[in-house]
């Protein structure tokens, strides 16, 4: 065999040389590992199979191998450098042996179709024979083929899982894009057709999370809580949105799990809350029509309306006249102040809803009133209404039933009537009917008044002159002491004065009026004089003050 050994003592082999019976031994190991190479589809695994079999095919031990690996060189087993001084045999030309010494290194070109060919490096104890150095020249170029293949593999790999990591992003962002469509579409249709509870219902449904709505006061009003989901206080997110971007419709609060999507959650939040303003909203408007229909309805009756005017238009606003109704005025005083208006009506309505009772209710002449089916439970009217003002410091009266649309104003007149007596009372808060008037439905009555007017001059004509000449209370103490029936101790702690301040009163009361006190003629007369004073010059609704009336 012909050497050649140029400055880096390469060596060229003569294909004429070889034994061809040594080589073609050596080339059938060859084929197998260049079989199992090729069906690794894996640089590292072709790697392995070099590393496992290049001793028992070419009687070497492998250094390592350099090539390009995705635009950049490698060198693999990895630590071990590659030499640079080491030439670059080109492809099925030349193998390069060196003498280190102890042992020889073989080197070889691993084959490519583009770009410049790696290396293959072997180390031996023996010079290589030519045998040999053909099956390693054959190496290479098997090496380079199943390199080359385990890469194309690789990218194609690599592609698929891109390929699916973009499908799997893309099919995750339509079914986001789905099930905000689905919350668009729900929270649309809940708006026009829903209620309140429906779309706090859908909103827990949709997000997995408790859902408080709250009214512009901060009222706690619907909870929607998630049935078998129980999560500590500090780690819940708490998210909140203004009910269609008007704080005077309330709130709407979302409690998020740590484990469900908070913009997801957020999404759906927003849109519940549009779809709430547009209900809230709408009920506002609704309401408020209804109300002013039903003001106008019943200052019409109140004031009387022919009957078959009355039933249409009651009618047509869903409430039957046809029936026998209770007519009920109510009037409240507070040390709290000016009550507003709309929270006087709305607390006597709501306590009328309380009764399940069909009603129209309205402010009139400082009272508000109410029209209601029969049946209304005074009783538990008046506790409904105190707590909703948080004091019973009112009263609640009620006219005879009014059977047609005619008796209405008779009625209304009949609870002012019950009112004004309940007030001039001694006991002035509470509920009262007019049925348990007794003589002050006689006193009250506008066609007596000529009667009563003359009863009261008779009898307390000169007390009335004195109070009036040097603004004394001698009346009105006349009256108390005559409705505790003459007792002095219940007298003076009504009146908040002393008993002997009463005695003094009473003894000039005798004096100025001439009349006997314990005459008991005398004292009835008087008593109704005083109760018949109280019930005239008192106005219907007037504020309860602490002097008796």
């Amino acid at each position: 065999m012909t050497v050649c050994e140029p400055a880096t003592t390469g060596t060229v082999v003569p294909t004429g040389e070889l034994d061809l019976r040594r080589a073609l031994t050596g080339l059938d190991g060859l084929l197998v590992m260049s079989m199992a190479m090729m069906q690794r589809h894996d640089v590292d695994e072709v790697i392995n199979v070099l590393k496992r079999e290049v001793e028992s095919v070419t009687g070497c031990q492998l250094v390592h191998v350099t090539f390009q690996r995705d635009r950049e060189w490698i060198t693999l087993p990895p630590g071990e450098p590659t030499k640079p001084a080491e030439p670059s045999p080109s492809t099925g030309e030349r193998v390069f042996v060196q003498d280190n010494g102890d042992s020889w290194t073989s080197t070889t070109a691993v084959a490519v179709l583009n770009g410049a060919p790696g290396r293959l490096v072997l180390r031996s104890f023996a010079r290589p024979d030519p045998e040999q150095l053909f099956v390693i020249e054959r190496l290479g170029d098997f090496l380079g083929t199943a390199l080359a293949d385990a890469q194309v593999h690789e990218r194609h790999r690599r592609r698929a899982h891109e390929l699916d990591a973009a499908n799997n992003e893309m099919a995750r962002t339509v079914a986001a894009l789905q099930h905000r469509e689905g919350v668009l579409e729900e929270f649309a249709r809940l708006s026009t057709t829903g209620t309140e509870l429906d779309v706090a219902t859908s909103l827990s449904r949709l997000t997995g999370s408790a859902v408080v709505l709250r009214d512009r006061f901060g009222h706690e009003t619907t909870r929607i809580t998630v049935a078998g989901r129980y999560q500590p206080l500090l780690e819940r997110t708490s998210l909140e949105e203004v009910i269609g971007g008007r704080p005077e419709l309330g709130t709407i609060e979302l409690e998020v799990p740590p484990d469900k999507d908070r913009d997801d959650a957020s999404f759906a939040l927003r849109y519940a809350g549009v779809a709430l303003g547009l209900l809230r909203a709408k009920a506002v408007a609704m309401n408020e029509l209804e109300n002013r229909l039903s003001r106008d309805l019943l200052d019409d009756l109140l004031e009387g309306l022919p009957a078959d005017v009355a039933v249409d238009r009651a009618s047509a606003q869903g409430h039957d006249l046809g029936v026998s109704h209770d007519l009920i005025v109510c009037a409240w005083s507070s040390e709290r102040g000016h009550r507003g208006h709309d929270r006087d009506v709305d607390h006597l309505r709501m306590a009328m809803a309380r009764q399940r009772l069909p009603c129209l209710v309205v402010r009139s002449r400082g009272l508000v009133v109410a029209l209601a089916h029969r049946g209304v439970d005074m009783g538990r009217l008046f506790n409904d209404v105190s707590r909703a003002y948080g004091d019973t410091n009112g009263v609640i009266a009620k006219g005879e039933p009014a059977n047609s649309p005619e008796q209405i104003p008779r009625a209304y007149e009949q609870a002012q009537r019950a009112l004004r007596a309940r007030q001039q009372s001694h006991d002035p808060y509470g509920f009262i009917a007019y049925a348990d008037l007794g003589v002050d439905r006689l006193l009250a009555l506008d066609g007596n008044a000529e009667e009563v007017e003359r009863l009261i001059r008779d009898w307390l004509g000169d007390l009335l002159s004195y109070d009036r000449r040097h603004g004394t209370e001698l009346v009105p103490t006349l009256a108390a002491y005559l409705d505790h029936g003459g007792k002095y101790a219940d007298t003076s702690t009504t009146l908040t004065i002393h008993r002997n301040t009463l005695r003094y009163r009473i003894s000039r009361i005798t004096e100025i009026s001439g009349h006997d006190l314990n005459d008991v003629e005398a004292q009835l007369n008087l008593h109704l004089a005083t109760r018949a004073w109280r019930l005239r010059r008192a106005s219907v609704g007037e504020p309860l003050r602490n002097a008796v009336r």
